[in-house]
């Protein structure tokens, strides 16, 4: 196993789903993929339906924010695909600190976030 080189740990949020269009110089495809981990930098995901390996092109990443239900949307490439329906995504042309709001809410869903009830 690699060593981490992230500042930041992924996220590995329980039950969130994005819809991707990948635009290309032939096609516009839309696709719905589970989302398996999220960092500063791109997001790994399980898509629903298989797509060619060599796919290339910019992808538009769009989701529903887990607590407060706000669309957001993010702009990627492709950046490593290890088989044809899952892939790995990284974050080009976003706003510097939006991806805080995205981490933040995704925090909670986080499936290694132990949170501790007081009284």
């Amino acid at each position: 196993m690699k060593p981490e080189k992230r500042i930041h740990k992924r996220i590995k949020p329980k039950g969130l789903r994005a819809g991707l269009i990948f635009n290309s110089e032939q096609q516009e495809i839309a696709l719905d993929a589970d989302i398996i981990d999220i960092s500063y930098t791109g997001i790994r995901v399980k898509l629903k339906q298989p797509i060619a390996t060599d796919l290339t092109g910019n992808i538009r990443i769009n989701m529903l924010l887990p607590e407060s239900n706000t669309p957001f949307c993010v702009h990627g490439i492709l950046k490593h695909q290890p088989s044809n329906d899952e892939c790995g995504l990284h974050y080009v042309d976003h706003l510097h600190g939006s991806i805080d709001d995205l981490m933040f809410e995704c925090v909670e869903l986080d499936e290694t976030t132990v949170l501790i009830k007081t009284t």
